[in-house]
Protein backbone atom coordinates (compact mmCIF):
# COMPACT_ATOMS: atom_id res chain seq x y z
CA UNK A 1 0.00 0.00 0.00
CA UNK A 2 1.57 3.23 -1.05
CA UNK A 3 1.42 5.95 1.29
CA UNK A 4 1.06 8.93 -0.85
CA UNK A 5 -2.54 8.54 -1.30
CA UNK A 6 -3.38 5.59 0.45
CA UNK A 7 -3.88 7.58 4.11
CA UNK A 8 -7.05 8.93 2.34
CA UNK A 9 -8.52 5.32 1.60
CA UNK A 10 -7.87 4.54 5.07
CA UNK A 11 -9.98 7.29 6.25
CA UNK A 12 -12.87 6.33 3.62
CA UNK A 13 -12.72 3.44 4.39
CA UNK A 14 -13.60 3.89 7.92
CA UNK A 15 -15.92 6.96 6.72
CA UNK A 16 -17.99 3.78 5.20
CA UNK A 17 -18.01 1.23 7.97
CA UNK A 18 -15.55 -1.09 6.24
CA UNK A 19 -14.57 -4.23 8.28
CA UNK A 20 -10.21 -3.86 7.72
CA UNK A 21 -7.00 -4.06 9.05
CA UNK A 22 -3.79 -2.53 8.54
CA UNK A 23 -0.60 -3.49 10.10
CA UNK A 24 3.40 -3.32 9.76
CA UNK A 25 4.47 -6.23 11.64
CA UNK A 26 8.21 -5.18 13.79
CA UNK A 27 11.37 -4.73 11.49
CA UNK A 28 9.22 -5.25 8.22
CA UNK A 29 8.88 -2.56 5.59
CA UNK A 30 5.71 -2.58 3.69
CA UNK A 31 2.50 -3.16 6.13
CA UNK A 32 -0.21 -5.67 4.95
CA UNK A 33 -4.05 -5.13 4.30
CA UNK A 34 -6.82 -7.47 5.06
CA UNK A 35 -10.36 -6.69 3.91
CA UNK A 36 -14.08 -8.27 4.42
CA UNK A 37 -16.02 -7.21 1.38
CA UNK A 38 -19.36 -8.60 2.29
CA UNK A 39 -21.17 -9.16 5.21
CA UNK A 40 -20.43 -8.63 8.62
CA UNK A 41 -17.63 -9.86 10.47
CA UNK A 42 -17.76 -12.98 12.52
CA UNK A 43 -18.33 -12.35 16.24
CA UNK A 44 -17.25 -15.12 19.09
CA UNK A 45 -17.86 -15.23 22.54
CA UNK A 46 -15.37 -17.40 23.67
CA UNK A 47 -11.53 -17.14 22.48
CA UNK A 48 -11.73 -20.79 22.17
CA UNK A 49 -13.67 -20.44 19.11
CA UNK A 50 -10.83 -19.10 17.57
CA UNK A 51 -10.06 -22.56 16.72
CA UNK A 52 -10.28 -23.53 12.91
CA UNK A 53 -10.89 -19.95 12.38
CA UNK A 54 -8.95 -18.11 9.74
CA UNK A 55 -9.08 -14.04 9.11
CA UNK A 56 -7.77 -10.84 11.34
CA UNK A 57 -8.86 -11.23 14.86
CA UNK A 58 -9.50 -8.56 17.37
CA UNK A 59 -10.49 -9.88 21.19
CA UNK A 60 -11.00 -7.19 23.80
CA UNK A 61 -10.02 -7.54 27.67
CA UNK A 62 -13.01 -8.60 28.75
CA UNK A 63 -15.66 -10.14 26.00
CA UNK A 64 -19.04 -8.70 26.04
CA UNK A 65 -21.78 -7.76 23.79
CA UNK A 66 -20.83 -4.52 23.23
CA UNK A 67 -17.33 -5.53 22.59
CA UNK A 68 -17.29 -9.13 21.34
CA UNK A 69 -14.38 -11.05 19.08
CA UNK A 70 -13.90 -9.95 16.02
CA UNK A 71 -12.98 -12.26 13.00
CA UNK A 72 -12.25 -10.03 9.52
CA UNK A 73 -12.49 -12.95 6.83
CA UNK A 74 -9.43 -11.60 4.78
CA UNK A 75 -11.30 -11.30 1.08
CA UNK A 76 -9.03 -8.42 -0.13
CA UNK A 77 -5.40 -8.21 0.74
CA UNK A 78 -4.18 -5.74 -1.55
CA UNK A 79 -4.79 -2.03 -1.49
CA UNK A 80 -8.15 -0.77 -2.71
CA UNK A 81 -7.82 1.73 -5.37
CA UNK A 82 -8.24 5.08 -4.96
CA UNK A 83 -12.04 6.16 -5.54
CA UNK A 84 -13.29 3.04 -4.42
CA UNK A 85 -17.43 3.32 -3.37
CA UNK A 86 -17.01 0.76 -0.66
CA UNK A 87 -21.05 0.15 0.82
CA UNK A 88 -22.26 -2.55 3.29
CA UNK A 89 -25.84 -2.47 4.48
CA UNK A 90 -24.94 -1.45 8.04
CA UNK A 91 -26.59 -3.26 11.33
CA UNK A 92 -26.96 -0.58 14.14
CA UNK A 93 -23.32 0.62 15.38
CA UNK A 94 -22.89 -0.35 19.27
CA UNK A 95 -23.07 2.63 21.82
CA UNK A 96 -19.84 2.74 23.26
CA UNK A 97 -18.87 3.41 26.41
CA UNK A 98 -18.25 7.55 26.99
CA UNK A 99 -14.04 7.97 28.34
CA UNK A 100 -12.66 10.59 30.46
CA UNK A 101 -8.96 11.47 31.13
CA UNK A 102 -7.92 10.29 34.36
CA UNK A 103 -6.38 13.21 36.58
CA UNK A 104 -3.34 12.62 38.62
CA UNK A 105 -5.81 12.61 41.73
CA UNK A 106 -8.11 10.17 40.44
CA UNK A 107 -5.19 7.89 39.57
CA UNK A 108 -4.12 8.12 42.83
CA UNK A 109 -7.41 7.40 44.12
CA UNK A 110 -7.61 3.85 41.90
CA UNK A 111 -3.54 3.43 42.82
CA UNK A 112 -4.79 3.05 46.79
CA UNK A 113 -7.72 1.03 45.91
CA UNK A 114 -5.47 -1.38 43.81
CA UNK A 115 -2.48 -1.21 46.10
CA UNK A 116 -4.66 -2.57 48.96
CA UNK A 117 -4.75 -6.21 48.25
CA UNK A 118 -0.87 -6.21 46.94
CA UNK A 119 0.40 -4.97 50.48
CA UNK A 120 -1.51 -7.22 52.29
CA UNK A 121 -0.27 -10.09 50.27
CA UNK A 122 -4.13 -10.99 48.71
CA UNK A 123 -2.55 -10.66 44.90
CA UNK A 124 0.95 -10.68 43.53
CA UNK A 125 0.42 -8.47 40.79
CA UNK A 126 -2.15 -6.00 39.43
CA UNK A 127 -2.51 -3.76 36.28
CA UNK A 128 -4.32 -0.41 36.42
CA UNK A 129 -4.83 1.59 33.26
CA UNK A 130 -5.24 4.95 32.66
CA UNK A 131 -6.97 6.77 29.65
CA UNK A 132 -6.30 10.45 28.28
CA UNK A 133 -8.95 11.50 26.14
CA UNK A 134 -8.66 14.46 23.91
CA UNK A 135 -10.43 16.52 21.20
CA UNK A 136 -10.04 15.41 17.96
CA UNK A 137 -8.65 17.96 15.67
CA UNK A 138 -10.78 18.47 12.37
CA UNK A 139 -7.55 17.79 10.03
CA UNK A 140 -6.54 14.35 12.39
CA UNK A 141 -6.40 11.37 9.74
CA UNK A 142 -6.15 8.30 11.05
CA UNK A 143 -4.76 6.90 7.78
CA UNK A 144 -1.79 9.53 8.26
CA UNK A 145 -1.72 8.57 11.97
CA UNK A 146 -0.90 5.03 10.75
CA UNK A 147 1.90 5.30 8.73
CA UNK A 148 4.05 8.41 11.51
CA UNK A 149 3.67 5.40 13.86
CA UNK A 150 4.81 3.03 11.52
CA UNK A 151 7.43 5.26 10.99
CA UNK A 152 8.46 6.35 14.30
CA UNK A 153 8.45 2.94 15.86
CA UNK A 154 10.16 0.31 13.46
CA UNK A 155 10.53 -2.10 16.09
CA UNK A 156 6.50 -2.35 17.29
CA UNK A 157 3.90 -3.63 15.45
CA UNK A 158 1.19 -0.87 14.28
CA UNK A 159 -1.70 -1.47 13.12
CA UNK A 160 -5.02 0.48 12.49
CA UNK A 161 -8.48 -1.15 12.27
CA UNK A 162 -12.15 -0.57 11.83
CA UNK A 163 -15.30 -2.87 12.18
CA UNK A 164 -18.77 -1.66 12.67
CA UNK A 165 -18.62 -3.09 16.07
CA UNK A 166 -15.54 -2.15 17.46
CA UNK A 167 -15.14 1.21 16.13
CA UNK A 168 -11.87 2.70 15.11
CA UNK A 169 -8.71 1.76 16.86
CA UNK A 170 -4.72 2.40 16.25
CA UNK A 171 -1.87 1.13 18.21
CA UNK A 172 1.85 0.65 18.48
CA UNK A 173 2.18 -2.36 20.37
CA UNK A 174 5.96 -4.43 21.67
CA UNK A 175 4.57 -7.69 22.98
CA UNK A 176 3.92 -10.13 21.09
CA UNK A 177 1.47 -13.06 22.47
CA UNK A 178 1.53 -15.71 20.33
CA UNK A 179 3.15 -16.42 16.63
CA UNK A 180 3.66 -19.58 14.64
CA UNK A 181 2.39 -22.11 12.02
CA UNK A 182 1.55 -25.86 12.43
CA UNK A 183 4.06 -26.89 15.25
CA UNK A 184 6.25 -24.29 15.78
CA UNK A 185 5.41 -22.02 18.00
CA UNK A 186 6.72 -18.45 20.09
CA UNK A 187 5.48 -16.21 22.82
CA UNK A 188 7.34 -14.05 25.13
CA UNK A 189 7.14 -12.71 28.50
CA UNK A 190 7.62 -8.77 28.69
CA UNK A 191 7.44 -6.65 31.75
CA UNK A 192 9.20 -4.02 33.47
CA UNK A 193 9.41 -0.55 32.14
CA UNK A 194 12.45 1.83 31.85
CA UNK A 195 12.73 5.28 29.73
CA UNK A 196 16.67 5.40 29.50
CA UNK A 197 18.19 8.76 28.67
CA UNK A 198 21.29 6.41 27.10
CA UNK A 199 22.05 2.80 25.90
CA UNK A 200 22.84 1.89 29.45
CA UNK A 201 19.40 0.31 31.07
CA UNK A 202 19.51 -0.95 34.63
CA UNK A 203 16.92 -2.92 36.15
CA UNK A 204 15.76 -2.73 40.29
CA UNK A 205 13.97 -5.13 42.26
CA UNK A 206 10.94 -4.72 41.48
CA UNK A 207 10.79 -4.78 37.69
CA UNK A 208 12.80 -7.64 37.64
CA UNK A 209 10.06 -9.53 40.26
CA UNK A 210 7.81 -8.47 37.41
CA UNK A 211 9.24 -9.79 34.53
CA UNK A 212 9.65 -13.29 36.75
CA UNK A 213 6.14 -13.14 37.52
CA UNK A 214 5.40 -13.05 33.78
CA UNK A 215 7.67 -15.70 33.05
CA UNK A 216 6.58 -18.19 35.72
CA UNK A 217 3.22 -17.56 34.69
CA UNK A 218 3.57 -18.58 30.82
CA UNK A 219 6.04 -21.29 32.16
CA UNK A 220 2.97 -22.84 34.18
CA UNK A 221 0.44 -22.44 31.41
CA UNK A 222 2.36 -23.72 28.67
CA UNK A 223 3.37 -26.99 30.83
CA UNK A 224 -0.68 -27.52 31.91
CA UNK A 225 -0.44 -28.61 28.13
CA UNK A 226 2.56 -30.85 28.56
CA UNK A 227 4.83 -28.29 27.03
CA UNK A 228 8.56 -27.66 27.60
CA UNK A 229 9.79 -24.44 25.95
CA UNK A 230 13.64 -23.67 25.06
CA UNK A 231 13.74 -19.85 26.92
CA UNK A 232 16.08 -17.34 26.31
CA UNK A 233 16.25 -14.41 28.29
CA UNK A 234 15.41 -11.96 30.19
CA UNK A 235 17.42 -9.15 28.06
CA UNK A 236 16.36 -5.77 27.90
CA UNK A 237 14.01 -4.40 24.57
CA UNK A 238 13.78 -0.88 23.15
CA UNK A 239 10.40 0.42 22.20
CA UNK A 240 10.11 3.64 21.38
CA UNK A 241 11.58 5.94 23.96
CA UNK A 242 10.58 3.22 26.37
CA UNK A 243 12.83 -0.28 27.61
CA UNK A 244 11.56 -3.50 28.88
CA UNK A 245 12.86 -6.57 30.02
CA UNK A 246 11.63 -9.68 27.54
CA UNK A 247 12.51 -13.76 27.46
CA UNK A 248 11.55 -15.64 24.68
CA UNK A 249 9.62 -18.61 24.70
CA UNK A 250 9.91 -21.73 21.43
CA UNK A 251 8.01 -25.04 21.23
CA UNK A 252 6.23 -27.09 19.61
CA UNK A 253 2.36 -27.23 19.79
CA UNK A 254 0.84 -30.77 20.30
CA UNK A 255 -1.15 -31.23 17.38
CA UNK A 256 -4.02 -31.98 19.82
CA UNK A 257 -3.59 -28.41 21.09
CA UNK A 258 -4.97 -26.02 18.34
CA UNK A 259 -4.04 -21.99 18.67
CA UNK A 260 -7.69 -20.75 20.26
CA UNK A 261 -7.62 -23.50 22.96
CA UNK A 262 -3.96 -21.52 23.89
CA UNK A 263 -5.06 -18.12 23.72
CA UNK A 264 -7.74 -19.01 26.46
CA UNK A 265 -4.50 -20.02 28.20
CA UNK A 266 -3.06 -17.45 27.49
CA UNK A 267 -4.67 -14.44 27.90
CA UNK A 268 -5.07 -11.77 30.21
CA UNK A 269 -1.43 -12.55 30.93
CA UNK A 270 -0.27 -11.10 33.95
CA UNK A 271 1.46 -8.03 31.86
CA UNK A 272 -2.16 -6.81 31.50
CA UNK A 273 -4.30 -8.08 34.38
CA UNK A 274 -2.00 -9.97 37.36
CA UNK A 275 -1.82 -12.75 39.13
CA UNK A 276 -3.18 -14.46 40.56
CA UNK A 277 -5.11 -14.95 36.79
CA UNK A 278 -8.60 -14.89 38.03
CA UNK A 279 -8.97 -13.02 41.09
CA UNK A 280 -6.86 -10.58 39.66
CA UNK A 281 -8.66 -10.12 36.46
CA UNK A 282 -11.95 -9.94 38.66
CA UNK A 283 -10.80 -7.73 40.93
CA UNK A 284 -9.91 -5.38 37.71
CA UNK A 285 -13.52 -5.87 36.26
CA UNK A 286 -14.65 -4.46 39.90
CA UNK A 287 -12.52 -1.88 40.93
CA UNK A 288 -10.56 -0.18 38.14
CA UNK A 289 -13.86 2.22 37.00
CA UNK A 290 -12.92 2.68 33.22
CA UNK A 291 -13.88 -0.10 30.59
CA UNK A 292 -10.53 -1.04 28.61
CA UNK A 293 -12.61 -2.36 25.63
CA UNK A 294 -9.75 -3.53 23.11
CA UNK A 295 -7.06 -2.10 25.17
CA UNK A 296 -5.06 -4.95 26.60
CA UNK A 297 -6.95 -7.55 24.58
CA UNK A 298 -5.39 -8.88 21.17
CA UNK A 299 -5.29 -9.14 17.55
CA UNK A 300 -3.31 -10.04 14.18
CA UNK A 301 -3.37 -12.43 12.03
CA UNK A 302 -5.02 -16.17 12.22
CA UNK A 303 -3.95 -18.58 10.32
CA UNK A 304 -2.79 -21.97 11.30
CA UNK A 305 -1.09 -23.68 8.27
CA UNK A 306 0.87 -20.73 7.04
CA UNK A 307 1.29 -17.55 9.53
CA UNK A 308 -0.44 -16.76 13.14
CA UNK A 309 1.48 -13.73 14.40
CA UNK A 310 -1.15 -12.50 17.41
CA UNK A 311 0.10 -9.30 19.57
CA UNK A 312 -1.20 -7.91 23.21
CA UNK A 313 -3.07 -4.23 22.54
CA UNK A 314 -1.41 -1.90 24.02
CA UNK A 315 -0.07 1.47 23.76
CA UNK A 316 -3.43 2.56 21.92
CA UNK A 317 -5.89 4.95 21.12
CA UNK A 318 -9.84 4.36 20.32
CA UNK A 319 -11.00 6.90 17.82
CA UNK A 320 -14.18 8.47 17.60
CA UNK A 321 -15.53 11.15 15.55
CA UNK A 322 -14.77 14.27 17.81
CA UNK A 323 -12.55 12.71 20.54
CA UNK A 324 -9.29 10.27 20.80
CA UNK A 325 -8.64 7.92 23.82
CA UNK A 326 -5.44 6.96 24.44
CA UNK A 327 -4.69 4.23 26.83
CA UNK A 328 -1.87 2.77 28.85
CA UNK A 329 -1.26 0.69 32.21
CA UNK A 330 1.11 -0.34 34.17
CA UNK A 331 2.22 -3.46 36.55
CA UNK A 332 1.70 -2.70 40.39
CA UNK A 333 3.36 -4.71 42.99
CA UNK A 334 3.45 -4.37 46.93
CA UNK A 335 6.73 -2.68 46.08
CA UNK A 336 4.90 0.39 43.47
CA UNK A 337 5.15 3.94 44.37
CA UNK A 338 2.25 6.03 42.98
CA UNK A 339 4.49 8.54 41.84
CA UNK A 340 6.73 6.34 39.83
CA UNK A 341 3.42 4.55 38.47
CA UNK A 342 1.86 7.91 37.14
CA UNK A 343 5.17 9.17 35.43
CA UNK A 344 5.35 5.55 33.66
CA UNK A 345 1.88 5.67 32.02
CA UNK A 346 2.69 9.48 31.18
CA UNK A 347 5.77 7.92 28.93
CA UNK A 348 3.44 5.14 27.60
CA UNK A 349 0.71 7.30 26.54
CA UNK A 350 3.24 9.55 24.62
CA UNK A 351 3.65 6.76 22.17
CA UNK A 352 0.41 7.51 20.78
CA UNK A 353 0.71 11.31 21.47
CA UNK A 354 3.88 11.44 19.16
CA UNK A 355 2.37 10.10 16.35
CA UNK A 356 0.10 13.12 16.18
CA UNK A 357 2.88 16.16 15.98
Amino acid sequence: MREQHSDHILDLLIEQEASFAIFRPPYETVPRFVMQTSGSPLLLTDIEELNGQHGYVIAPFRVTTASPIIVIRPDLTSSPEAGLSFRKDLQEKPDFQSHKSIDKIEYGHLFNRFHRPLSSDELKKLVLCRTKTIGRKEKFSPGASFFSAVKKYPHSYIYLFHTPQSGTWLGSTPELLLTGAKEEWHTVALAGTRYPHSDKVTWDDKNLREQHLVTSYLLKQLSSFHITPEINGPYTVKSGNLAHLKTDFNFNLPEMIKPGTLLKALHPTPAVSGLPKEEAYQFILDNEEQNRLYYSGFLGLLNTQEETDIYVNLRCMHIEKKSLTLFAGSGLLASSSMEEEWEETGHKLEVMLHIME
